[in-house]
């Protein structure tokens, strides 16, 4: 019931509609009862006739010609409102879906981090559509047909009572068993159906963690392992949906059993009353008929209770599946405290004693940090250290648990979050990329202006529809973004250049060219405070290079934040600082961080090591090699490819 109440908010936006469905629904199941009205009338009328009785002389031609057309016109007009119901009725349960559909997905865009790190996506797209599906039959179909066993109930045991109230009464007997046990298997599917609709979902999300990691499953050969353990989920889920089946099928058969039930006591009774064998109960032939025919007519609406009863449970099941997203709150959103006025921001950050806990666990203690606005600040320490949720802080992915984390001296949980992320771009180390052209991706954060905002719980018949954009990428950004990134030679390798479409989340391009075309998206949108982060991992120190002298021109002016393992990387920053179990262990420039001899230093040390021990590798003389020729060794491997622009067959859609 309580599930039931929040959805009457949206059936209110459609409630002249549902009106004028139900009044449309009474008057057609009025309609359609009217020809057993008027062939009773001509039975009756024709025995009279044939029975050469002066006194009851009966229906002439005339009166049978009234009664066909009456027959006709009863039938035109049932047809005529059954339409009138479609038109009213199921196109208010489309629009009701639209509008559910439309604030579901705004509901699900204002979440945060915390709710998506949890959320399982092909769980979220099953109750997108098939929970949504069964909400829109309930209140399409299945308010349809309810109104029609109603109205027809109602009208017909109306006439009933009229024609011959003990006969009716013999029909109502059945009626208590009817009730209990719809009441007993309504109970059961609803117990029956989440627990189906959820492996389902399971079963959804499986299958798109397997489609998205295509290339984990094959390169480790597991695929007979994946197809035994998604063999498994389906036959769970068909064991659910089959137990769910042992109650659905009896419902079907039980209404027919009762409706037999109903038609043997009419015959049996009711031809005892045209016999006379049931004193004071005159019953004629044709109203006999009347009766039986009427009852004719609440065969479908009787065998249509159990129907309606598995719609409604599933309906109503799946509405509370999709009543669990919108009840989800998200942890950082704007608030009271936030101040409207803040448009602009110039990049000027302070960490004053900050802490961040997640569930008891400290991650981040006592930070205290300025970064003046225009500067670089390299960040780096051991993995786990809280680098990334340091520049989280900042974007307010997460909220501190203790201290604040201020842009132009205000703190960010003051500033509208569309505000400061409006002046924020950051490239993560796991770049997402869309299945759309490079061109696409590289503007994917332009061009965000002149947007209004969703309006919510409002009928779509009252807003107007938005404008279809065919916005195009502004080539000379998206180029000069490129050329920064280091990519733009590559692009040009490409089969159709910038307007190249990639494949599901880039997976036709490289690591680093992933890598560089988020860095390019990020650059290509000129913000105020840039985050890097490890956002250069995926490529040689060589491009590093020149990646970061390109950076140096876009740095004028921005706040920068970048991350990184590589000494390569942060040497240039204006300040670095080393975490380690989220606590600031060392800081101050390259220079004076060599001279500390700590982490920094030790970091450098290494990773020079490394670079000397590459290059005495590779410059030994092979032992294989005769007179400056190299001489291919059979027993040895070939060597591995050089990354390139991908080839024609890989970057077709």
């Amino acid at each position: 019931m309580n599930n039931f109440k929040s959805l009457v908010p949206y059936l209110r936006l459609h409630k002249n509609q549902y009106l004028i469905g139900t009044l449309a629904v009474l008057g057609g199941n009025a309609a359609v009862l009217m020809p057993a009205y008027f062939l009773g009338r001509a039975i009756d009328g024709l025995r009279l006739f044939s029975d050469a009785n002066p006194a009851t002389p009966g229906l002439g031609l005339k009166e049978l010609g009234l009664l066909a057309l009456g027959i006709v016109l009863a039938t035109l007009v049932s047809g005529g409102l059954m339409v009138g119901v479609r038109r009213s009725i199921v196109f208010a349960s489309r629009q009701t879906e639209y509008e559910i559909r439309r604030d579901l997905f705004a509901h699900l865009s204002g979440l945060d981090k915390h709710y998506f790190d949890r959320a399982r996506t092909g769980d979220l797209m099953n109750r997108l559509t098939g929970d949504l599906s069964a909400v829109r039959e309930m209140i399409g179909f299945g308010s349809w047909q309810l109104a029609t066993v109603a109205s027809s109930f109602l009208v017909s045991f109306a006439w009933f009572f009229s024609i011959n109230w003990r006969l009716t009464l013999a029909v109502l007997v059945v009626f208590p068993f009817i009730i209990g046990i719809l009441a007993y298997l309504a109970r059961q599917v609803s117990m029956r159906y989440v627990p189906m609709q959820e492996q389902n979902s399971a079963i959804s999300a499986k299958a798109q963690e397997n489609f998205s990691g295509a290339r984990v499953v094959k390169g480790y050969a597991i695929e007979d392992r994946e197809i035994a353990e998604y063999k498994v989920m389906n036959s769970e889920l068909i064991r659910r949906a089959l137990f769910l089946n042992r109650v659905e099928g009896p419902l079907q058969a039980f209404m027919s059993l009762l409706m037999g039930i109903a038609y043997v006591l009419v015959l049996l009774y009711g031809g005892r009353m045209i016999l006379g064998l049931v004193p004071g109960s005159p019953l004629t032939l044709g109203q006999f008929t009347q009766f039986a025919l009427i009852l004719e007519r609440l065969a479908w609406p009787m065998l249509s209770i159990g129907l309606i009863a598995n719609m409604l449970q599933r309906g109503m099941g799946s509405w509370g599946r999709l009543q669990e997203i919108f009840a989800a709150r998200a942890r950082v959103h704007d608030s009271g405290r936030t101040d409207t006025s803040i448009r602009a921001l110039q990049g000027d950050i302070r960490y004053e004693n900050v802490s961040l806990s997640f569930d008891g666990k400290q991650v981040l203690s006592g930070v205290t940090l300025h970064i003046p606005a225009g500067q670089t600040l390299g960040i780096t320490g051991p993995t786990g250290s809280g680098k990334t949720l340091l520049s989280q802080l900042v974007t307010r992915l997460s909220d501190v648990s203790e201290g604040s984390v201020k842009v132009d001296g205000h703190d960010v949980r003051n500033i509208p979050l569309a505000t400061l992320r409006d002046n924020i771009a950051v490239v993560p180390q796991e770049p997402f990329l869309f299945s759309d052209t490079i061109a696409s991706n590289v503007a994917f954060g332009l061009n965000n202006d002149n947007y209004r905002p969703i309006e919510t719980f409002k009928s779509v018949r009252h807003t107007t529809p938005p404008e279809a954009r065919d916005v195009q990428p502004d080539m000379e950004r998206v180029k000069r973004a490129a050329e920064i990134a280091g990519l733009a030679g590559e692009i040009v390798a490409f089969p159709q250049g910038y307007d190249t479409m990639l494949g599901e989340r880039g997976v036709t391009l490289s690591g680093g060219q992933r890598q560089r075309t988020a860095l390019a998206r990020a650059v290509a949108r000129e913000p105020r405070i840039l985050i890097l982060d490890d956002s250069m991992s995926a490529v040689d120190t060589e491009t590093e290079s020149r990646i970061l002298q390109s950076l140096r021109q876009v740095q004028q002016g921005r706040t920068v934040l970048l991350i990184g393992h590589r000494v390569s990387t942060l040497r240039h920053a204006d300040h670095i600082i080393v975490l380690d179990a989220g606590r600031i262990v060392e800081q101050g420039s390259h220079e004076a961080l060599l001279a500390a001899g700590g982490h920094y230093a030790d970091l450098d040390r290494r990773q020079r090591l490394e670079s000397d021990l590459d290059e005495v590798d590779g410059n030994e003389v092979d032992e294989n090699e005769v007179d400056g020729a190299q001489v291919p060794d059979s027993a040895s491997e070939p060597a591995a490819p050089t990354l390139s622009a991908p080839r024609h067959e890989e970057v077709k859609r």
